[in-house]
């Protein structure tokens, strides 16, 4: 408790502080030695398609490649990638939707190939030199029309392209937006996608020691890390260990796994080499995380004296490719409505809604 007075009210040094203004705080970039191998990532230019080819041949006649490797590659291993708590019951496990790579690229920027290379400009010159062939497949880019009836399925397990669908009833909204004398106010409002613009972008590498995978990350959730890499490359999660140094922000994008379980991977076949995979400001915007982009409708039916005598809202919360977060964020905003401002007869749907866009995440 006398610890506790000489702190509350007082500004405190962190103790980082120095470090950190310094200069000599290590991040995890600082960390990785410089004969690592480097791992680049060739993404998709189609929003929606099946990979019917990749042809590796001229990349793999570069000097200083070591490996190409493609979807057609990777164990066919799904794996979630949300930063929530693992449960062991089926019903509260976060979605399990993503591959290392994949054949089915789902938006422009999805996850086609990789290159580990012995330098920058070999890994870089040798993605640009792979050749795709894909199946272009019709896409939709808006939660509402996703939702219409002749909209490309993106998932096959959710019909409707809904990821799920919530709701509250309080009262009788039907009822009481009767009463007489009632002024009704409606709009329609809308709040883009964001993405999070740390000043570091994600960056891991990973090597094996003593038969474990090491991955170090610049990660806001080294155990849960931990977990999805085991359950990515279907190993038990005591042969992972994840090393967690410095962060150069994350707000959310980097609560969600990202790179690490292909970084891992990646150094698997390398002999278990070090690899380094950093990834650019582009790649950062298209192929990371975003905000959810939510649509929301409401209509107020308001008494003259101000207060509230019936009240609706639907939102339609745009999730991007995959799963991520999920319906968590356009939950949470519905379960605020009612809670914001008191009114007895509440009706409130939220639907989060696939797309063929960049997968939507924490903030």
């Amino acid at each position: 408790m006398n610890e506790r007075k000489h702190v509350i009210g007082k500004s405190v040094k962190r103790v980082d502080a120095f470090d950190k203004v310094t200069g000599r705080a290590k991040y995890t970039d600082d960390l990785c030695d410089k004969g690592a191998y480097i791992a680049k990532i060739l993404h998709s230019t189609v929003a929606h398609g099946i990979v019917k080819s990749i042809d590796t041949k001229e990349a793999e006649r570069i000097p200083g490649v070591v490996k190409v490797v493609t979807c057609f590659d990777v164990p066919k291993r799904y794996f979630p990638t949300a930063g929530h708590p693992w449960s062991t019951d089926p019903e509260h496990q976060d979605v399990a939707d993503r591959l290392l790579l994949t054949d089915h690229v789902k938006f422009y920027g999805d996850d086609v190939a990789a290159v580990v290379a012995e330098n920058e400009v070999a890994a870089a010159q040798a993605v640009q030199a792979i050749k795709v062939e894909y199946e272009e497949l019709p896409f939709v880019l808006d939660a509402q029309k996703a939702m219409e009836a002749d909209a490309p399925l993106i998932h096959e397990n959710y019909p409707g392209n809904i990821l799920k669908h919530t709701s509250i009833r309080n009262g009788n909204y039907e009822e009481a937006r009767k009463e007489e004398g009632l002024i009704k106010v409606e709009g329609w409002y809308d709040t883009p996608t964001v993405q999070h613009c740390h000043i570091e972008n994600f960056i891991c590498y990973s090597y094996m020691e003593q038969g474990r995978i090491v991955v170090v990350s610049s990660t806001q959730i080294p155990h849960i890390c931990r977990r999805v890499v085991g359950q990515a490359l279907g190993i038990p999660w005591g042969e992972v260990r994840v090393i967690k140094p410095y962060i150069g922000g994350g707000f959310g994008n980097k609560q969600d796994i990202l790179y690490e379980p292909l970084c891992a991977y990646l150094s698997t076949v390398v002999g278990g080499r070090l690899v380094k995979l950093d990834v650019s400001r582009e790649e950062t915007f298209v192929s990371n995380r975003v905000r959810h982009a939510i649509r929301t409708h409401i209509i107020s039916y308001v008494r003259p004296d101000g207060s509230f005598a019936a009240r609706k809202m639907e939102c339609f919360s745009d999730q991007g490719a995959y799963a991520s977060h999920g319906h968590s964020i356009a939950a949470k905003g519905m379960g605020a409505f009612p809670q914001l401002y008191p009114c007895p007869n509440i009706e409130a749907d939220a639907y989060t809604v696939f797309t063929n866009k960049s997968v939507a995440g924490a903030m």
